[in-house]
């Protein structure tokens, strides 16, 4: 085998890989499909065919199968419950009022029980 006086011995195969390595990195792109003008990701999307055409069912599949209108289905979420109805803004305020004093009530009754005194209300200094 004749060498080459002006490349080394090895520069041979790394020029022969490296442009093996470009013809196959550029290949692909010299041969693509150039975009269509004026087509948006959305529009690919909706001509794309992304479902299987469905094959009409064999005899022996329809003779097995029970008619539609046989078929009860169950619903999986399951019915509304009754739900109450809204309360008015004089109901909502009786009912506050009923809590607050229901609270006043427990916290007066776990203090007599726990020997605990109610704590005294400091009187804060407005300074002007």
């Amino acid at each position: 085998m004749k060498r080459n006086r002006l490349l080394p011995c090895y520069a041979q195969p790394v020029t022969l890989v490296a442009l093996a390595g470009i013809c196959l990195g550029f290949g692909p792109l010299v041969h693509a499909q150039e975009a269509k003008p004026g087509g948006s990701p959305l529009d690919t999307l909706m001509h794309t065919k992304i479902w299987a055409d469905v094959p009409e069912a064999k005899d022996f599949v329809r003779d097995t199968r029970p008619p539609p209108d046989s078929l009860a289905y169950q619903p999986v979420t399951g019915t509304d419950p009754e739900r109450p109805k809204l309360r008015s803004k004089t109901e909502l305020e009786a009912l506050e009022s009923e809590l607050e004093r229901a609270a006043a009530h427990n916290d007066k009754k776990a203090g007599k029980h726990a020997g605990i005194k109610k704590p005294v209300a400091v009187k804060t200094v407005k300074r002007e």
